[in-house]
C-alpha cells in the first residue's frame, strides 16, 4: 500500500498553493513578489513592520476569508499610482487608506458570484417519486 502525500506547499509558494490555504506567510510573500513585479522596488512593510502587518492580515482573512483578502491585495495593486515621493505601496497604506475604496467593491464582487452559485444550485430540479415513476 502507498501512502498519499497531502501536504501542501511550502506556506511562502503562493504560486503553489490554493488560495484557500494562504496564511499570512503565504500574504507576506505575494505582497513582496507581487511589489516587486508591478513596481521594480523591494517591498517595504508598514511603520509597525513585519509584525503588524502580519496581525492585520491574519485579522482580514479570519473576517472576510483568504480569496477576498488577495482579491483587496490585487484591488489595491491596480489601484495605486506610485509617485515620486511614494513608489511604492504596502499593505498598511492599503489597509488605512484604499480600504474604504477597495474592499466595498471586492465584497459585492464576491456577494454576486455567491449568489450565482446559490441560483444555480436552485435552479436543479429533482424528481418526485411519482413523476420518477412516470418517466420510467
Amino acid at each position: 500500500m502507498t501512502k498519499r502525500n497531502n501536504r501542501l506547499p511550502p506556506a511562502k509558494d503562493w504560486r503553489a498553493r490554493p488560495v484557500e490555504t494562504w496564511n499570512t506567510t503565504t500574504f507576506c510573500a505575494y505582497l513582496s513578489d507581487r511589489h516587486t513585479e508591478l513596481y521594480g522596488i523591494p517591498y517595504v512593510p508598514g511603520r509597525g513592520g513585519w509584525r503588524m502587518e502580519q496581525g492585520v492580515i491574519k485579522r482580514m482573512v479570519g473576517e472576510y476569508g483568504a480569496e477576498v483578502v488577495r482579491r483587496f491585495i490585487d484591488g489595491c495593486f491596480r489601484e495605486y499610482r506610485p509617485t515620486r515621493e511614494y513608489p511604492g505601496v504596502n499593505f498598511t497604506f492599503m489597509y488605512t487608506y484604499m480600504r474604504g475604496r477597495v474592499l466595498p467593491k471586492v465584497l459585492a464582487e464576491a456577494a454576486r458570484e455567491q449568489a450565482c452559485v446559490k441560483q444555480a444550485d436552485d435552479v436543479r430540479y429533482e424528481m418526485t417519486a411519482e413523476e420518477l415513476a412516470d418517466w420510467l
